[in-house]
């Protein structure tokens, strides 16, 4: 990462600096922790920095201060590693390495470092581009929970509002606790004869009439949070005509159960599955988000030595400019009429002179050694952007042949950059006919069951040393395609394994995940009229089984 440009830092980042206290003998650690500090402040005057010498008392402050980031020195020692184990559920930590290797690295990583930058040469610049890049990836994180959080608020509307879901054959509003829609589904949009987006913060009254002033269903909601179902009332379109509805309205909770405005439904179940849609792609953008944080980490890699090679090759061609200055001293002696020899001979020896100076032939062979090297990043770094680009791209409207190895592996390289320092992963491809389907859909299928494995690993991981495993596979199987993702994680109960894929079910903590990712796989492989199993074991890790057949399966819904 080294070498790599400092973008401007976010705003009001806090930053805690774990180091031993100064004593005799410790000169080199003050000054490695002074750039530390420099190397911060570097960032700008938004980065508040808190020092400590103690990591038992920073484990039980940091949480407590609201910290962005923890930057912990190798020299703690033991009290490191118990500082990392601490801290699994707190800010991200970026250990400081004073010698090179990856002994120590390894163990940091396994106790909850997200990162470990070495103290070289290159630490002033390498470390604000370790900060900016975990800074941003705990953002993305917080981001992941929010998206969790609007999940959950989901979850509890079905759970607690089983009537108002039933009910819900027609349009839905959400409106505020001042009366404004704060959203409104597309039948909603149809049936009040609302433009797109049109309803969203505006008045309710506007178009619910009676029903939404204070004596009527909605307006008696927001003030006294009764509930209402089946009150007849006039909707009135900008059209000017009144179209007669039923309407339902309950109060929305916060999880404290304090009142945060009105559910209003009126006429369709089926619009229920909208709102589900909304939070599933809320999750999706969530995912990639913090997976983008790992590739921008592997995109950063490459560029660091990649920069640092021409910044090589620049001092280089300013050697090799000297001994060319010589050589056209040269050409010019050689070129006078008649020849001086005495002068030609002085020419070669300065030419002689400044090759010995610069050792032309060292640079020479490592100019061309930092070419290979930098065109094999730069290589890299386009597969890593064709990776992405295809997992982005947007579906088809109709079935299209496609090279299932290919897009199971271009999944697996972009959620490889999030587990690659605690994963191996292992891949056996037999080679397949192209199968017709949604290939963005199984790529979000594929992309489910590896964050999936990778969590049950990490579970597992906690608890016992080891790296864990996941291998995928495909072949030919009953006239069709088989993939599967298999785990050495923590594995799942028998008691619970005719659960797993039911919307927002989950053995996940708090904050983990929503109970989605299962739940739209399985549909997604029924839409393409195949199978989805799971065979698992506690301890003994899980196998996800996809089968999808070579034609496409009849009458499937569109």
């Amino acid at each position: 990462m080294g070498g790599a440009k400092v973008s401007e830092p976010v705003a009001s980042v806090r930053v805690a600096v774990v180091e031993p206290a100064a004593g005799a003998g410790q000169g080199g650690r003050e000054a490695a922790g002074q750039a530390t500090i420099e190397a911060l402040r570097s960032l700008g005057p938004e980065i508040q920095i808190e020092i400590f010498h103690d990591a038992v008392g920073a484990q039980s402050a940091i949480p407590a201060g609201r910290v962005d980031l923890v930057i912990a020195d190798e020299a703690l020692g033991d009290a490191l590693l118990a500082l990392l184990s601490g801290l699994r559920e707190g800010p991200p930590v970026v250990v400081v390495c004073r010698e090179p290797g990856e002994a120590f690295a390894l163990e940091a990583f396994r106790h909850g470092a997200a990162d470990c930058v070495t103290a070289s040469s290159d630490y002033a610049k390498t470390l604000p581009v370790v900060v900016l890049e975990q800074i941003r990836r705990f953002r993305a994180q917080r981001d992941r929970l929010e998206a969790e959080r609007l999940g959950r608020r989901v979850s509890d509307l079905e759970r607690l509002s089983e009537n108002i879901i039933q009910n819900m054959n027609g349009g839905l509003l959400v409106v505020s606790s001042q009366g404004c829609v704060r959203f409104a589904n597309p039948s909603a949009e149809r049936i009040l004869g609302a433009e797109r987006e049109g309803l969203r913060r505006q008045p309710v009254a506007s178009w619910m009439g009676e029903a939404a002033e204070r004596g009527g269903c909605i307006g008696r909601t927001l003030a006294e949070g009764a509930r209402f179902r089946g009150v007849e009332a006039l909707i009135q379109r900008p059209d000017g005509a009144a179209v007669p509805v039923g309407v339902s309205c309950a109060p929305l909770l916060e999880r404290d159960g304090s009142p945060d405005g009105a559910v209003v439904i009126f006429q369709d179940l089926t619009e229920i599955k909208q709102l589900q849609r909304q939070v599933l792609q809320t999750e999706k953008l969530a995912s990639i988000g913090q997976l983008a944080a790992g590739v921008a980490h592997e995109i950063n890699n490459p560029m660091g030595y990649i920069h640092a090679n021409l910044c090589q090759l620049s001092e280089y061609l300013e050697d090799l400019m000297r001994v060319w200055e010589r050589v056209h001293e040269l050409r010019k002696a050689g070129a006078k009429a008649p020849l001086e020899p005495d002068a030609v001979r002085a020419a070669v020896a300065e030419v002689d002179r400044a090759v010995e100076e610069v050792d032309a032939t060292y640079i020479l062979d490592d100019f061309g050694k930092a070419i290979r090297e930098s065109l094999e990043g730069s290589e890299r770094i386009r597969h890593i952007v064709q990776d992405l680009r295809a997992f982005s791209h947007q579906d088809t409207a109709e079935r299209t042949p496609a090279d299932i190895n290919k897009a199971l592996d271009s999944t697996a390289n972009i959620v490889w950059t999030m587990m690659k320092h605690s994963v191996v992963l292992t891949k056996r491809y037999e080679e397949l006919p192209l199968v017709p389907c949604f290939p963005m859909q199984l790529k979000q299928v594929f992309m489910n069951l590896l964050v999936n494995a990778y969590q049950a690993i990490e579970e597992r991981t906690q608890a016992h040393e080891g790296r864990g495993e996941i291998h995928l596979r495909t072949w030919l199987a009953r006239g069709g395609v088989a993939i599967s993702v298999t785990d050495n994680g923590r594995g799942i109960p028998p008691e619970i394994q005719d659960r797993i894929f039911d919307p927002f079910f989950t053995t996940k903590e708090v904050g983990v995940g929503t109970g989605l990712g299962l739940s739209t796989s399985y549909s997604l492989i029924q839409r393409h009229g195949g199978t989805l199993q799971v065979e698992s074991a506690p301890g003994a890790g899980t196998t996800f089984e996809v089968w999808l057949p070579l034609g496409e399966a009849p009458g499937e819904p569109r």
